[in-house]
């Protein structure tokens, strides 16, 4: 199983920014701030996760046709956990965004990720869409 790692490199009570990395392939990362691990409001806690490419009942109903991502299992007291395109902070419930870079994009004093539909799609074709062991650490 291949393995990934996201460290975590800094963080405050609005966001929580990072680099993932894997075999040939890095890029950058945005969560929720840490909260505790609480429900839709905080990045899940530092550990490691088998994520595994599945469809994803929420993005597909907004879609209206299958849509895959990666789930993050066995999160402790969560569920749901994704790891999928987004831009801001605020369009997270806990789950992990994945950019080309960390840019403020909407002017608010917050970091950003920037082409993160084309991260997600280069991560998941580096990954063959297969399972893999995420590690999450802390570097600050």
């Amino acid at each position: 199983m291949k393995k990934v790692i996201l460290t975590r490199t800094s963080g405050d009570d609005k966001q929580t920014l990072g680099v993932l990395t894997t075999d040939g392939f890095t890029c950058k990362s945005l969560e929720l701030p840490d909260k505790n691990n609480a429900s839709r409001v905080s990045c899940i806690p530092l550990g490691t996760y088998v994520c595994k490419y599945s469809k994803s009942p929420l993005f597909s109903k907004n879609a209206g046709k299958d849509v895959f991502t990666y789930a993050v299992l066995n999160v402790p007291k969560r569920a749901g956990i994704r790891i999928h395109s987004a831009n801001y902070a605020r369009q997270l419930l806990g789950c992990i965004a994945l950019g080309a870079a960390h840019k403020d994009l909407d002017i608010d004093g917050q970091l950003d990720v920037i082409h993160s539909g084309d991260t997600m799609r280069k991560f998941e074709e580096v990954m063959n869409k297969e399972d893999f062991e995420l590690t999450i650490i802390k570097s600050y």
